[in-house]
């Protein structure tokens, strides 16, 4: 895309907003810390990632939690207080965050469906379905 689709993009770039959708690089390799600046352009608010980030700024986190990727937000279902970003010193650093998040799902999934469907079977014996 071309940098003159977007009104506030000079704008954007002088308040050192880090990630940017109409440049590629930044979706694809750059990385934005919580205390940092975010696309204020409304053409782009519904975008999953945008959406993170003003979650994550409302959490007021700093550049102490760590940093996230375009990669990083888009996995996020779910904003909550405890979450947090990587380390910019690590290593490797986004892949082992999204793999950490993968099998934490995957661990959590199992009890849940277990769960419900020990109350649907209570519920069935005791007949109080919903």
């Amino acid at each position: 895309m071309d940098d003159n689709q977007c009104n506030l993009f000079e704008i954007c770039k002088a308040t050192g907003a880090p990630l940017c959708p109409l440049q590629e690089n930044t979706v694809k390799h750059g990385i934005w810390y919580p205390d940092e600046a975010i696309c204020q352009s409304k053409q782009f608010e519904s975008l999953s990632w945008i959406k993170k980030q003003k979650q994550i700024v409302r959490l007021k986190l700093t550049a102490d939690d760590g940093f996230f990727t375009v990669r990083m937000l888009n996995d996020i279902h779910i904003v909550t207080a405890g979450i947090k970003g990587v380390d910019p010193n690590e290593n490797n650093a986004e892949s082992k965050w999204l793999t950490e998040r993968a099998e934490k799902r995957a661990s959590h999934t199992p009890k849940k469906h277990s769960i419900r469907k020990k109350e649907d079977d209570e519920n069935w014996e005791t007949g109080t379905l919903l």
